[in-house]
């Protein structure tokens, strides 16, 4: 470079103003393309650039007209399957039914819920109430019903039982028993999920004459089971364990009551 160089700040040149500015342009702060800015900005900024975008938005939707901006327009409803637009009719109709689905429906309790058998029993017993109301208090004559249920009663040890048994056949040779189900109807029973067969099965232990296996639950064959074993042995284990412990009691008391004789 050549010696005479001036590397001494620039002069002020006649004419210009005292003021004049030498220093290097400072850099402005940084903004979004709407205007914010970013960066270290004071609450006070904040809050003031805020009300100015939210003035300015309200005039420029004030300069709007009403069918632009959609200002007292009413709501459109439109059909998601094909688009279209739903008339005032129509929207009330698909509210109403949208109600209707989210009340609290009232849940059907099947027939079986509370027991057919306990239900019929209990309908029998208030209409067997009715008619006793209506009868006299005091009676002379033997009632034929209450006699009727006397002679159809079966006693244990009873040497003429089988007789009764033998008149709950029919001429057929099937065996009639009362049925659980008898004044309800089929289409009631079939939507309250009630598939329990009211009638004997043909390998019943019933249509043997024979009386079937005991059980813990003193469970007779019916139309709710044929009567067959179908179980691992442990019924017949039970009854056996429980007669040698009687068995076992017993002896040990008469061994006990022999002492003393």
């Amino acid at each position: 470079s050549p010696s005479n160089e001036d590397l001494s700040p620039p002069r002020r040149r006649a004419g210009s103003p005292s003021n004049e500015d030498l220093s290097p342009p400072r850099k402005r702060a940084p903004t979004m393309t709407d205007g914010t800015a970013t960066g270290l900005v004071d609450a006070a900024t904040v809050v003031r650039e805020a009300e100015e975008k939210r003035a300015a938005a309200k005039a420029r939707m004030e300069r709007l007209g009403d069918d632009a901006s959609g200002r007292f327009a009413a709501t459109a409803v439109r059909d998601k399957a094909t688009g279209r637009i739903l008339t005032a009719e129509e929207v009330a109709a698909r509210e109403a039914a949208l109600e209707a689905a989210k009340a609290p429906k009232e849940r059907e309790r099947p027939i079986w819920s509370t027991g057919v058998a306990q239900a019929k029993q209990i309908a029998e017993g208030r209409a067997a109430l009715a008619e006793e109301a209506t009868n006299p208090f005091a009676r002379s004559d033997i009632d034929a019903r209450a006699d009727a249920a006397m002679r159809e009663a079966e006693r244990f040890g009873d040497p003429m039982a089988y007789l009764a048994r033998r008149r709950e056949r029919t001429g057929g040779g099937d065996i009639v028993l009362p049925s659980v189900v008898e004044g309800i109807s089929e289409e009631a029973l079939r939507k309250s999920g009630f598939r329990i067969p009211q009638e004997v099965p043909a390998h019943s232990w019933m249509r043997r004459g024979v009386g079937a296996a005991p059980n813990r639950y003193g469970i007779r064959p019916g139309r709710h089971w044929d009567g067959v074993d179908r179980s691992t042995g442990f019924e017949q284990e039970l009854f056996k364990t429980q007669n040698q412990v009687r068995a076992r009691d017993h002896g040990a008391w008469k061994m006990a009551q022999a002492m003393w004789e």
